[in-house]
């Protein structure tokens, strides 16, 4: 059976991820140049931008924030929710098929050990684009249930996290 979220949910939980500092803190100290961060608008948040960082040559990044109450890894499950359909009924694509979206980067953060995972969305969206079906027949997948507009499901790919970077590296770590 699908998990279920209402709209105010996924709004409540996404306004919670905007007024984290733990995540405000990552971005300041891994994004290089880095100056400052900004919860992005709501309006942001549709195309796939939870936060802005400023950097020191002007430039601004987009980061969605993608945040996990519980970590699996310690139970061996180190994995990374990939959404292959938003809405499973129109097949209308995940966000990780969404060339679309401004997101500059995808941040995850695993709230109860606080372990956090920064990753490039172009190269993940290209590489994903390519291996989401394979991945979707491979590993875990899962589907949530929103009641809003009529109803729809969403479908998401549980991929091990060093399957994702073995694949960017594949894809982007240059000839040999």
């Amino acid at each position: 059976m699908p998990l279920e979220y209402g709209f105010n949910d996924r709004l409540e939980m996404s306004q919670g991820v905007s007024e984290n500092e733990s995540l405000k803190e990552i971005l300041l100290t891994n994004i290089p140049s880095a100056l400052q961060v900004n919860s992005a608008h709501t309006e942001n948040d549709k195309n796939g931008t939870d936060y802005w960082v400023e950097c020191l040559s002007g430039k601004f990044i987009s980061v969605d924030c993608k945040v996990r109450s519980e970590d699996y890894a310690p139970k061996g499950f180190d994995d990374i929710a990939l959404e292959t359909w938003s809405v499973v009924e129109k097949k209308v694509v995940g966000w990780t098929r969404d060339k679309k979206k401004q997101t500059d980067y995808v941040l995850w953060h695993w709230q109860d050990t606080g372990r956090w995972l920064l990753i490039p969305f172009q190269m993940l969206c290209a590489v994903f684009d390519k291996k989401w079906l394979e991945w979707s027949n491979t590993y875990k997948t899962a589907k949530q249930y929103t009641p809003n507009h009529g109803g729809y499901h969403s479908e998401c790919v549980f991929v091990p996290r060093k399957e994702v970077w073995a694949e960017i590296y594949r894809v982007f770590g240059g000839a040999a």
